[in-house]
């Protein structure tokens, strides 16, 4: 006695439409997980361009015993990637800095010569809005021993409180935690 084998030659239309179904799933949230760092690695531009405003500014007061302001520059649109401009290299010029091509954010300096009240503090900001949704993103580093320091020049906000100790972070980098109108990446 023989039996019949039967094989099996391909995918059912169920297996098929499991498959397409589960790959759109992984696709939407991939999409979303990419889109995500673009926007953190434009950030990072930010912060990376901040360090180095503290280290001259830090550099220029060892010498000249204040520390210089600059204002928002280069006077374009945040959230669109523009080029560093006469304009904004003049502003920067007295501290020595100047950022490599193009960038996503708008930077200033708030010093006691721009009218902050501390005498030997400074705050370097960035302003942008990378995923253009109409809010500014704030990424700053405040300089100083201890609070009060200087605060952004031009939305004016001091540092954010570490939460495990209750200081103000100062002397690093940091994107300022969205509040009411501030991106949230």
């Amino acid at each position: 006695m023989t039996r019949n084998k039967t094989t099996r030659a391909g995918f059912t239309l169920i297996e098929l439409s499991i498959t397409v179904a589960i790959m759109g799933i992984l696709a939407a949230s991939a999409i979303t997980i990419f889109t995500l760092q673009q926007l953190r690695a434009k950030r990072t531009e930010a912060m990376t361009n901040l360090a180095a405003i503290a280290k001259l500014e830090n550099g220029y007061f060892g010498v000249n015993g204040t520390y210089p302001d600059a204002l928002a520059a280069p006077a374009g649109v945040p959230g669109e990637k523009q080029n560093w401009d006469a304009l904004a290299k003049a502003e920067f010029a007295e501290l020595g800095f100047t950022a490599e091509g193009s960038v996503w954010y708008i930077y200033d300096v708030n010093t006691p010569e721009s009218g902050c009240a501390c005498p030997s503090c400074f705050t370097a900001s960035a302003y942008g809005d990378s995923d253009r949704d109409g809010a500014t993103a704030v990424v700053a580093y405040f300089h100083g021993a201890a609070a009060p320091v200087c605060p952004t020049m031009v939305l004016g906000l001091g540092p954010p409180i570490d939460p495990s100790d209750g200081l103000p972070i100062l002397n690093q980098p940091i994107a300022i935690p969205p509040g009411p109108g501030a991106d949230d990446y």
